[in-house]
């Protein structure tokens, strides 16, 4: 599948749009009254439009990310963000290990540094890695495109330096797209990671993430955890069970997209 990034599709037309509408109602204004509300109306849904589009990564708005598969397959893949967490990953890495479960790591550059060891151990099971942005700042929605850049490639750069492979997955933190990170992956090159199923394992209890998950997984998911709360390791041993007795095959992202993790240095 074609899975390279799109720059500035949607973004781009409803912005023209958006223009084209303004510079119609300010001529009509001159020839014809307006109501009050004619000019707020555009704005309006303009500003929907830019709120769906950076709060929604699968709207594909100012770029594409790719969030799912269309097959019939029961075949999905399990991604993990935020980590490597110095006691949950290892814990995660046994049960992936005794389950036969391939998994990404979104991992940011900050903790890969801080746990070297786990990353290593990840690669040696064949596990992808990812990046995730250096420090997942609340505020890297509000850096600039080449602030972004620095940390992107200050995660690629530790992660190439720690298993000698560069990786050529991104996912956004926090799932949030703009124009900004759209200029950071054009520049740098990778392909943004979005989710079909999020398990919301950061805020919801066990039973009712589990719950969610046996309801909505569905053929050519990808399935959005974090190795970094204390409850993924036990959500993930109950879920691995299920997705056995219900017939659904756990792959590498890599397989489940038909790319390639890394680029080769």
């Amino acid at each position: 599948m074609n899975t390279g990034p799109v720059y500035y599709s949607k973004y781009t037309g409803i912005s023209i749009l958006f223009i084209i509408s303004l510079l119609a109602i300010t001529i009509g204004y001159q020839q014809i009254y307006w109501p009050w509300w004619a000019v707020t109306v555009p704005v309006v849904i303009y500003l929907l439009f830019i709120a769906i589009g950076s709060f929604f990564i699968c709207f594909n708005f100012y770029f594409t990310s790719v969030c799912k598969i269309k097959t019939t397959e029961k075949k999905i893949a399990i991604t993990f963000d935020d980590g490597p967490h110095q006691e949950i990953t290892p814990k995660l890495l046994e049960i992936l290990k005794r389950h036969e479960l391939p998994a990404t790591f979104f991992w940011t550059g900050e903790n890969i540094s801080r746990n070297k060891n786990i990353v290593k151990e990840a690669n040696k099971q064949d596990h992808l890695i990812g990046n995730h942005s250096y420090s997942h700042s609340p505020r890297f929605d509000l850096f600039s495109h080449r602030k972004m850049i620095a940390e992107i490639e200050a995660t690629t750069k530790e992660i190439e330096r720690i298993i000698q492979k560069r990786p050529l997955l991104f996912r956004p933190p926090y799932g949030v797209t703009n124009p900004m990170l759209a200029k950071a992956l054009q520049h740098t090159g990778l392909i943004s990671i979005g989710w079909s199923l999020r398990s919301f394992d950061t805020v919801n209890s066990p039973e009712k993430v589990l719950k969610k998950l046996k309801k909505k997984t569905r053929p050519g998911d990808i399935i959005l955890f974090h190795d970094t709360r204390e409850n993924t390791p036990g959500i993930i041993e109950k879920y691995a069970g299920w997705l056995k007795e219900n017939g659904f095959e756990v792959v590498s992202l890599k397989n489940l997209l038909n790319i390639d993790g890394y680029e080769e240095i």
